[in-house]
C-alpha cells in the first residue's frame, strides 16, 4: 500500500514565504478559486496581481481592490503564475497569452494535474511547473483560511528548472492556507486521476443508485415527495457525509440506531461488488490513466456532447419527479 508523505510542521515553520521576496506573484482567472487564494495570498502579505478577461469577475476583483489587468499583461508582469482558469480554456491561454510572458526562472503553478500530465500545456524550458491544488471549493478555501482551521492540500513540483521549486511551491501553498492542515506531496498524474476517478466512477455510480432506489419505489407504490425526501431531498446524506469526514466512514455508524447499525452492515456485508471493482478498474486504467479520455473531452465537439448528456439527464423520470415535488413543497 502506497503512503503519501505529509509535511506537519506546523503553519508557522511550514513554508518560507521570504522564497517569494522580491517576486511579483499573479493570479490568473478570478473565479471562485481566483478570488479565494488572491484574498489569502494578500491577508498573507503577498499582494497578487490580479489578471482576468473584461466580465463579471474582473468587476468583482475590482471592488476587492485588485485593479484586474489583462491576462497577458500580468502574466507577462509575474514571476510566479497561479493558473486558476477552467481546465478546458488553459491549453490555448497559456499558448496564447500567458506563455508568451514566462521568462526562464519563472514559476507556473497549477491548481488541477490535468492539463500537465495529459501534456496539454505548452511552458518555455527554464520554467518551473508546480502543482498547489487544494482539495476544497473556493469559497471553503477562503474561509478557513480566515478561522486558521486548513484544508487539504495536494503539492507537487512536475518541473524543477531552478533547484528552487519545492521553495516556491510550499511558499505559495502557506500563503493561501494550505499548510495549516498539513501539505500532501503528490503529483499531477495523482491529482488528476483521483479527481477523474471521483467524477467518472464514484458520482456516476452515486446517481445511478438513487435514480434506480426512485424508480423501484415508485413501482412500488410510495409516494414521489416520501421517497425523494427519503433518498436526499431531506439533506440527511448531506450530514452523513459530513460525518464521515468527521469520524470515518464507519465511525459514523454510532450516530445511527442500531436498527439502522444492524441494516447498513448486513446489507453491505452480503453485497457482491465483484461487476463494480471491474467497472471501477476499467475507468481507472481505459479511459483515465490511458489519456482516453482526455483526448476525448479535447475533441471539438465535446462540448456539443455535454450539453446532450445534460438534457438527457435533466428529462430523466427522477429529474421530472423532482422539479414537480420540489414546487409542490414551495406552495
Amino acid at each position: 500500500m502506497a503512503h503519501a508523505e505529509i509535511h506537519q510542521e506546523g503553519p508557522e515553520r511550514l513554508g518560507d514565504l521570504d522564497a517569494l521576496a522580491g517576486r511579483t506573484v499573479a493570479v490568473l482567472g478570478y473565479g471562485n478559486q481566483g478570488a479565494a487564494q488572491a484574498a489569502n495570498l494578500r491577508d498573507s502579505g503577498v499582494t497578487p496581481v490580479v489578471g482576468n478577461r473584461v466580465d463579471e469577475y474582473a468587476t468583482a476583483a475590482d471592488e476587492a481592490g485588485f485593479a484586474p489587468r489583462p491576462i497577458a499583461e500580468a502574466a507577462a508582469t509575474a514571476d510566479v503564475v497561479l493558473l486558476l482558469v477552467p481546465d478546458e480554456v488553459q491549453p490555448d491561454l497559456v499558448r496564447d497569452e500567458v506563455a508568451p510572458g514566462l521568462r526562464a526562472g519563472d514559476t507556473l503553478v497549477v491548481a488541477s494535474g490535468y492539463n500537465w500530465h495529459f501534456g496539454l500545456l505548452e511552458v518555455p524550458e527554464g520554467v518551473d511547473v508546480v502543482m498547489v491544488a487544494p482539495r476544497m471549493i473556493g469559497a471553503a478555501v477562503r474561509d478557513r483560511y480566515v478561522a486558521r482551521v486548513g484544508f487539504p492540500c495536494l503539492v507537487s513540483v512536475e518541473r524543477d528548472a531552478t533547484g528552487n521549486a519545492w521553495d516556491t511551491t510550499m511558499a505559495i501553498t502557506r500563503a493561501i492556507g494550505g499548510t495549516l492542515g498539513g501539505a500532501v506531496v503528490s503529483s499531477a498524474r495523482e491529482e488528476a486521476a483521483l479527481d477523474l476517478f471521483s467524477e467518472q466512477a464514484v458520482w456516476p455510480t452515486v446517481l445511478g443508485m438513487l435514480r434506480t432506489a426512485h424508480a423501484v419505489l415508485v413501482e412500488a407504490g410510495f409516494s414521489e415527495e416520501a421517497v425523494l425526501s427519503e433518498l436526499y431531498l431531506s439533506g440527511e446524506p448531506a450530514e452523513v457525509f459530513d460525518r464521515i469526514a468527521r469520524d470515518g466512514l464507519f465511525g459514523q455508524l454510532g450516530l445511527h440506531s442500531r436498527t439502522s447499525q444492524y441494516g447498513q452492515l448486513r446489507g453491505l456485508a452480503s453485497t457482491d461488488v465483484t461487476a463494480l471493482h471491474e467497472r471501477f478498474s476499467g475507468v481507472l486504467h481505459d479511459d483515465i490513466l490511458s489519456g482516453a479520455f482526455a483526448r476525448e473531452w479535447g475533441r471539438a465537439d465535446a462540448g456539443e456532447r455535454l450539453a446532450a448528456l445534460r438534457r438527457e439527464a435533466e428529462n430523466s423520470d427522477i429529474a421530472r419527479s423532482e422539479a414537480e415535488v420540489r414546487a409542490r413543497l414551495r406552495h
